[in-house]
């Protein structure tokens, strides 16, 4: 589970360039197109399991644990915290210095730079294990690839269409199209 830990401080839409792509002039429905636009954004994050604006977000993992931790969510610029939650509701943090973390693998993996008796995989008390990481494709809009906005700007006009929420239809298939090359895996 991948949540927020701070959510996105802008859009990757900004609530002008939604209008415009909707051709509306008026201030009426700025609020409705402002969800729209975070709609959108988390639909899209949701279909190719990629942190569009730069934030921090915890990845969540529960047993059974490999020897190697993936994070199914892309793009990871660091890792900034390893914790075991355990059984009896103790945690420990596991020091950056003892992990081999690659950053440049897709998906991004975590492991022990020793391989002892004590790892995560071999253990029976650990409940889950979060992971802190930093990702994002940049802090603007203008770092997030163009057809993901693209995408984002097809569902707002989709969802100002069909706003009254009857026959609501489907993710279209352009957007599908669009994040097809952005789209990870889930291992």
């Amino acid at each position: 589970m991948i949540t927020d830990i701070t959510p996105p401080p802008i859009e990757p839409i900004t609530l002008e360039a939604a209008k415009l792509f909707l051709r509306l002039d008026d201030d009426v429905e700025d609020t409705l197109i402002s969800d729209l636009i975070q709609n959108a954004r988390e639909q899209v994050e949701t279909l190719c399991r990629q942190t569009l604006i730069e934030r921090p977000q915890r990845v969540t993992l529960t047993p059974p644990f490999n020897r190697v931790l993936y994070l199914n969510i892309a793009p990871i610029k660091s890792v900034t915290d390893l914790t075991l939650h355990l059984t009896n509701g103790d945690e420990e943090i596991l020091p950056s210095a003892t992990l081999k973390i690659n950053l440049r693998a897709a998906p991004v993996s975590i492991q022990k730079q020793t391989l002892g008796l004590w790892s995560w995989h071999s253990r029976s008390d650990i409940a889950s294990v979060t992971v802190d990481v930093v990702a994002g494709y940049g802090e603007t809009p203008d770092d997030i690839p163009m057809p993901l906005r693209q995408a984002m700007l097809l569902l707002i006009g989709q969802g100002y269409e069909h706003r009254s929420g009857k026959d609501l239809p489907g993710i279209p298939m352009m957007v599908d199209a669009l994040v097809m090359p952005y789209r990870s895996l889930k291992l």
